[in-house]
């Protein structure tokens, strides 16, 4: 064993060059979520890498939004160990031009560098650098996907059919700032709800006039009762609509509710309380209707994801790599397969912070270790995981 992990780290380490290169390149070039042919040019850049690693995949092209990249690396042996990463960022077109890929001593910055563009090169060379060492070892599968930042409409499905029969999922989200992966993330729901009352001039005829916007008024106290911050459950009104004219009652009115929960469980007491409220009609007469569902699920920390957070500490060890964990609110696609029971770890990525701000930024020396963690993970998850079947 430790002939192979010196080969898969010194591979990594010859590699660096190219690494930060590839990076720069992925980083610099805009890949919003909404922006299909920028998403694709990232994974123009992933698959010519695939290719230079003679590991073959197939793209399946959608019309909405970019393409998803499935990679195999076949294995010796049964099963297989999932890698994932998502090519889209919050930025929009143009954002490159304005503030690139740039470094100051230990610090690099960028537009989506550390969620996730750093995670999608780790991928590519964590993977190279088991195909070089020749190991006995189940398939590696790379899942590259389009649209997590507003959700993972496409991608929830692709993920659940991709994980479902893994051995084992890792999820290539950038490091915690403090150096953590993550054990724990919380499920996202967004819902949206319309009232619909009866218009009279507001004037002349308020009385017969049935009010959209006090109806909204009401439900927004009442969902506000719902918080439990002990518990994680948080609630947020995120927009408002209602009204025609200051002399009108308002005939409709319309909002779009968020939810945030740790648990599953509670998400499903929460929706029916929601459910309850949006029902009740608090000014006789309206009536409201309900849409939407979870977008993420919840990763809860259950034996198979604390497993995987054992076997990377045991990989960290080996590299002298002291690695923590962390439960962090943000949702992500690693609540899909953690929901499905497979054994998953997230924050497997480089060190780093500030997602989503012009400030976003990578740890540049923590880049090569954290690849390294992520291929030693691989070699351990895969012997735990094959000895426990």
């Amino acid at each position: 064993m430790l002939v192979q992990q010196k080969s898969i780290n010194d591979f990594i380490e010859q590699n660096e060059n190219e690494i930060f290169n590839l990076l720069k390149k992925i980083v610099n070039t805009d890949s919003y979520s909404r922006d299909r042919e920028g998403v694709n040019r990232v994974a123009a850049l992933l698959k010519q890498g695939l290719d230079e690693f003679s590991i073959p995949y197939v793209t399946r092209e959608q019309e909405q939004f970019g393409d998803h990249i499935i990679a195999t690396l076949k294995g010796t042996r049964p099963g297989k160990i999932l890698l994932m990463g998502h090519m889209d960022t919050v930025h929009t077109p143009g954002t490159v031009k304005d503030r690139p890929y740039t470094e100051n001593g230990n610090i690099a910055f960028g537009p989506g560098l550390s969620d996730m563009k750093a995670g999608l090169v780790s991928i590519l060379y964590a993977a190279g650098a088991v195909k070089n060492a020749s190991l006995d070892l189940p398939d590696i599968e790379i899942l590259y996907t389009p649209d997590e930042e507003i959700g993972s409409p496409t991608s929830r499905a692709i993920i659940e059919e991709r994980a479902k029969d893994a051995m084992a999922v890792f999820n290539l989200e950038s490091g915690r700032a403090d150096g953590s992966v993550v054990t724990a993330r919380k499920g996202s729901a967004h819902l949206s709800f319309e009232i619909e009352g009866k218009a009279s001039h507001s004037g002349l005829f308020i009385e017969e006039g049935i009010s959209a916007n006090d109806e909204l008024a009401c439900k927004m106290v009442e969902l506000r009762k719902l918080m439990d911050m002990e518990r994680g459950i948080t609630i947020n009104v995120g927009t408002i609509s209602g009204g025609v004219n200051t002399n009108v009652v308002s005939p409709h009115a319309s909002a779009t509710l968020h939810v945030g929960f740790w648990r599953i469980e509670d998400y499903k007491e929460t929706e029916e309380k929601i459910k309850k409220i949006i029902d009740t009609s608090y000014i006789k007469g309206t009536k409201a209707t309900l849409s939407g569902s979870i977008s993420f699920q919840p990763m809860e920390k259950h034996e198979g994801v604390a497993a995987m957070y054992d076997l990377v500490k045991k990989a960290g060890e080996s590299l002298g790599i002291e690695v923590t964990e962390e439960a962090t609110k943000g949702a992500a696609d690693a609540g899909f397969p953690a929901a499905l029971g497979i054994p998953t770890i997230c924050g497997m990525g480089p060190v780093g912070g500030k997602w989503h701000s012009k400030d976003e930024y990578m740890e540049i020396d923590s880049y090569i270790p954290r690849i390294q963690l992520l291929a030693n993970s691989i070699v351990l998850a895969a012997d735990h995981f094959s000895d426990s079947k």
